[in-house]
């Protein structure tokens, strides 16, 4: 199966789950846009689009936003699975029609996520209520109409939501490696500098106590996932065939 992904700025790259995906299989094929405009053309087979600093709705500074946009809604159509991380999740919600706009309190580092009763996802299953996954996020969005609410927390409401069967949002990290983790640094600002003068230890704490977990997670985010991938083009060949 070939994936397409939108990777939008070096220091985000798909990490751990790109890594999952080719185990189960996956030809991931990157549009990394700061080396190029345009996506690289072929047959996709399903859709990720990644974090990055930008806001969501800056498309006279960053004009790739609209594509990536249009992708979205593209694959949707197609019932291609779609996977849209922190950023990729706002973009998501923005394809839909909803708002993004600038969360009361910003999320730096692992924070505790919980379940929704009654999500059925294969992924949730057995998802211990409070576990932390990790966050650098200060936006978030209203839910797109019909969408289905899947994990969330006191601080930011909508962490991870469903849009048809195929379409996901998610506003943490999955994809984090502690390398990754701690290249965002290079990211901080005056205002995070004054409000989380110690992040930087922070986030390595956080890590030894969490990120085994936290990978574990995201093995079964990436099996699932690639299994929908799987089924969708398997539908989509028997329907051409029909």
């Amino acid at each position: 199966m070939d994936i397409l992904v939108v990777q939008h700025v070096e220091a985000d790259p798909v990490g751990i789950l790109g890594r999952y995906l080719e185990v189960k299989g996956a030809w991931l094929h990157t549009w990394l846009v700061p080396q190029r405009s345009t996506p690289p053309q072929g047959h996709y087979d399903g859709l990720i689009v990644l974090g990055g600093p930008m806001n969501a709705c800056e498309d006279e500074k960053f004009p790739h936003l609209g594509r990536v946009m249009e992708l979205i809604c593209e694959f949707h159509r197609q019932d291609k699975p779609v996977l849209g991380i922190c950023l990729g999740a706002q973009l998501i919600a923005r394809a839909f029609g909803s708002r993004v706009y600038q969360n009361e309190r910003p999320e730096l580092g692992f924070t505790p996520l919980f379940p929704v009763a009654g999500a059925a996802e294969p992924w949730l299953q057995d998802y211990p209520a409070g576990m932390p996954m990790m966050q650098w996020h200060f936006d978030t969005f209203d839910l797109p109409a019909g969408a289905e609410l899947l994990l969330t927390n006191a601080v930011c409401q909508n962490q991870a939501f469903r849009v048809g069967s195929n379409t996901y949002g998610l506003q943490f990290h999955p994809e984090v490696t502690p390398e990754i983790v701690m290249s965002w640094m290079a990211f901080k600002t005056e205002w995070i500098e004054a409000n989380y003068p110690h992040l930087f230890q922070e986030l390595r704490e956080q890590l030894v106590s969490h990120w085994v977990q936290s990978a574990q997670f995201t093995e079964k985010l990436a099996n699932a996932w690639y299994d929908q991938v799987v089924a969708s083009a398997q539908t989509a060949a028997l329907l051409r065939q029909g």
